[in-house]
């Protein structure tokens, strides 16, 4: 049985305008953020919450920003 989700990635085009968002207007807090390869690993803490969201997009995935995502609560 599956008990939690540790986290989701949420394709993003800018990581500095997507970080400002889900901080300022949402209230997540930064977990970490370091670099890796072209871009960053940002993952966020959605307060009160397990489940941690990131913001990046693998390379060649480029088309999935903007795109409906299938997790649900």
């Amino acid at each position: 049985m599956i008990r939690r989700i540790k986290f989701t990635s949420i394709p993003v085009q800018d990581q500095d305008a997507a970080l400002d968002f889900y901080t300022s207007k949402l209230g997540f807090r930064v977990v970490t953020d370091q670099p890796l390869g072209e871009q960053r690993w940002i993952e966020l803490r959605i307060p009160g919450a397990d489940t941690r969201v990131v913001l990046y997009t693998p390379p060649g995935q480029e088309d999935r920003v903007g795109t409906p995502s299938n997790v649900r609560k």
